[in-house]
């Protein structure tokens, strides 16, 4: 089975995406239906990894999305997401092929990163590189440049409850 773990903020919504009222859980439709293509042309399965599955509303903001998850990473607030997915991927020994679509880099060094811009969130150009890395076409994943990750890796560690 080829999964996606997939992050929602800054992927499926971005600095671009219509919000007046400034709501909570909004996605675009036009970077939900570039996530569709993409499943379509893969048959990828989601997993959210997004924070959202860690609460009620955001899960069914993600339902009333058509978000089209099949599961959740297993919650664990002192991890980072790196040890949350992998988590996932040994209880899911089926999985053959997996990418990680996230804005951010929480410690997922050694996982397939495909890193969109939380100003764009997902373009064509990321798609397309999942699509091939998915197919086993590359081994290339398509990560934001080393000072971006560094800093991004470094508010995780800070920003993270450590009680």
């Amino acid at each position: 089975m080829k999964v996606i773990f997939l992050d929602i903020d800054g992927v499926l919504n971005s600095d671009k995406t219509s919000n007046p009222r400034k709501l909570p859980y909004i996605v675009d439709k036009k970077l939900l239906r570039r996530l569709n293509k993409l499943l379509d042309r893969t048959g990828a399965k989601v997993v959210l990894s997004s924070t959202w599955r860690c609460d009620p509303i955001g899960l069914l903001a993600a339902k009333y999305w058509k978000i089209p998850f099949v599961d959740v990473c297993p919650d664990r607030p002192k991890s980072p997401r790196s040890k949350e997915i992998k988590a996932w991927i040994a209880r899911h020994p089926r999985t053959s092929r997996f990418a990680v679509i996230d804005d951010e880099d929480d410690e997922l060094d050694g996982l397939p990163l495909f890193q969109p811009s939380r100003k764009t969130g997902l373009t064509q150009d990321i798609a397309k590189g999942v699509e091939r890395y998915l197919k086993g076409d590359t081994d290339d994943d398509m990560r934001a440049n080393i000072l971006v990750r560094l800093g991004q890796n470094l508010r995780s560690i800070v920003g993270r409850d450590k009680s």
